[in-house]
């Protein structure tokens, strides 16, 4: 079958707008993937800032309990290891009258440190 000039010109313009539909949408998939993983890394991010929350809580209890005189360790990981936590740790450190928690938290890669003084 033989093609006439107009026909050649329609298909070399069919594949050159094809490739642009194509090269947009593999950089609105590249954007939304990147996006993705920011909102999961953000969220990891919130749970590792509760953990060490958590940790220095953890602290403030075991300075009331046990009545102990810091510098003191507490670990919190065993209460969260169903939660897929890496750790979970505070250190209690006195200085004439004040206390300093320092909670460290950690989530699926994200860690976060508080520092807590009373």
């Amino acid at each position: 079958m033989k093609y006439t000039e107009k026909q050649k010109g329609s298909l070399y313009l069919t594949v050159i707008l094809l490739g642009i539909v194509l090269a947009i949408a593999i950089g609105v998939t590249g954007i939304v993937v990147t996006g993705s993983n920011l909102v999961k890394g953000l969220g990891d991010s919130v749970r590792a800032y509760h953990i060490a929350e958590s940790g220095v809580e953890e602290s403030l209890y075991t300075l009331r309990r046990t009545l102990a005189v810091p510098p003191l360790n507490v670990e919190c990981s065993d209460d969260f290891t169903t939660y897929g936590v890496s750790a979970c740790s505070a250190g209690i450190t006195q200085s004439g009258s004040i206390i300093t928690i320092k909670a460290t938290g950690s989530y699926n890669g994200s860690q976060r440190r508080i520092e807590a003084v009373y």
